[in-house]
């Protein structure tokens, strides 16, 4: 029965947003590879990939091993020169550290639609290893969209700069050590079709022209670094992932109306101080609305097969499963039985119509909690943005050091000179809607939306967290308490 909740709600989140959030647990490399995959609109061609998993699969024996990496040699003897020359294939350099090596340099990641190299998504600094793998659920191609796609006025610098950094055709020459090494393991590409993207609003919002400006200003900050390119493909990858999160967070707000989320950055060190615990409220608000979304979208599916549906429930969901093209309910079908439980136990309609969507959302959504609130905390754990990693329920804004670098990169303009820190922290509220604590209106701000911080302990974090931008080289504290956030360093990865 979940199965067939969840396609229906998949397909609706899909229809209005443009990507899915209850299929598979999300991962950057997931989106680095499908937003590849959608700018050079090509897949490589992975027989020699196959070879090598096999060659270095740990629980395969060590003769289908060494049979695997002698295939390889022989299909490709010119590319491996005298590492594939070795008499004792077992003990030699290639078998023991060379290709080993190079699996873990592509940390591949199985995915949940298979485990051959064809649905993987590879830890890869080049389109040459882009897959098929959809474990996106339209991320990347949303994404793509989100910054102008291929054609036209809307196209941001930020998918030039991907193009160029990932270019199947590269010269080896231009190409970075990784590229280098992994371009021996395709035979070659091959065209690939990419999906459109089926937003039902295919203009852009408030909210997303914000996350398009934070592309325009990391490009620049990219353009006068220049720093190596896995570096810079790494930091893209990473707002890519930021910019689904802030997107995804907000379809509550924008979608349905409910009160706008701020979330306070965590600098405390402290996971029992008083600013840990506040953040730690911001983000339970925040999954909790994304929860309720997720209602409010069902109750809207459940209406548009019977518009008093909470009269009529086992109707209306029957309706909405015959919808997606699947077999109705039987009669004695256990969630029947618990549909017909909570209408009769229920005080009125507007009861049934709570009770029943909650019932319906936990079976879509299973024990792996599948629904947007689970999508955005696996998302944000895995950007960086959001900890602890451990299986702590309790979540709070506390990025990692990179995530923090693309967080500010996306908010200044290098351009400019730098801006002082109270300034930045008022365009940091704005275009990622992060409160730290310094500015004047944060305490009221958080108020507003149920978390009481005394004004005291965030003026602390707000210092604690200039300090912490010092150390990553974006801040500088000048005379007279005055300091200012920007590119500092000549030279700064």
């Amino acid at each position: 029965m979940s199965k067939q909740l969840r396609k229906a709600l998949t397909e609706e989140l899909h229809k209005r947003h443009g990507y899915k959030v209850m299929e598979t647990k999300i991962k950057p490399v997931h989106l680095a590879n499908a937003l590849m995959r959608s700018e050079h609109r090509v897949v490589g061609r992975m027989s020699v990939l196959q070879q090598l998993f096999e060659g270095t699969l740990p629980r395969n024996s060590l003769d289908k091993r060494v049979a695997a990496v002698r295939s390889m040699i022989d299909s490709q003897r010119d590319r491996w020169g005298a590492l594939g020359q070795a008499a004792d294939l077992k003990a030699s350099p290639l078998m023991t550290k060379v290709l080993p090596l190079i699996r873990t340099l592509l940390g591949a990641d199985g995915a949940a639609f298979g485990t051959s190299p064809e649905f993987s998504s590879f830890s890869s600094p080049t389109a040459l290893t882009v897959t098929g793998d959809p474990s996106d659920d339209g991320g990347g191609a949303f994404i793509h969209a989100l910054w102008g796609g291929h054609m036209g006025p809307a196209r941001l610098s930020i998918l030039d700069l991907l193009s160029d950094l990932s270019s199947p055709t590269k010269d080896a020459a231009h190409m970075d050590d990784l590229s280098a090494l992994l371009a021996p393991l395709v035979d070659k590409t091959r065209p690939r079709t990419t999906a459109v993207v089926d937003g039902e609003n295919l203009e852009y919002s408030a909210v997303e022209n914000k996350l398009r400006a934070a592309a325009n200003c990391l490009c620049a900050y990219e353009k006068e670094l220049q720093p190596n390119p896995i570096s810079s493909l790494q930091r893209i990858v990473l707002l890519a992932a930021l910019s689904l999160f802030a997107h995804a967070a907000t379809r509550a707000h924008e979608g349905a109306g409910a009160t706008e989320r701020i979330l306070l950055l965590d600098a405390s060190n402290d996971q029992n101080s008083v600013i840990a615990q506040a953040s730690t409220r911001c983000v339970a608000h925040l999954l909790g609305d994304a929860s309720e979304y997720m209602a409010s979208v069902l109750n809207d599916l459940l209406t548009a097969q019977v518009p008093n549906w909470p009269e009529m429930p086992v109707a209306a969901v029957n309706g909405l499963i015959e919808s997606a093209g699947l077999t109705p309910l039987e009669p004695g079908h256990a969630l029947v039985r618990r549909i017909e439980e909570i209408a009769n136990d229920a005080d009125g309609p507007e009861e049934v119509r709570r009770e029943v969507a909650d019932e319906l959302i936990r079976q879509a959504e299973g024990s792996q909690r599948r629904g947007l609130d689970g999508y955005l905390k696996m998302l944000g754990i895995r950007s960086g943005f959001l900890y602890p990693i451990q299986k702590n329920p309790h979540k709070r804004l506390n990025p990692a050091d990179r995530t923090l670098e693309v967080l500010v990169a996306s908010t200044i303009d290098v351009a400019a000179p730098p801006v002082e820190y109270r300034d930045f922290l008022d365009q940091l509220r704005q275009r990622w809607g992060i409160a730290v604590g310094g500015r004047v209106d944060d305490a009221s701000e958080l108020a507003r939306v149920g978390v009481q911080v005394p004004p005291r302990a965030l003026s602390e974090n707000s210092d604690r967290f200039l300090t912490r931008l010092e150390s990553l080289g974006l801040a500088r504290r000048l005379a007279d308490s005055v300091a200012v956030v920007g590119l500092l360093e000549a030279h700064h990865e």
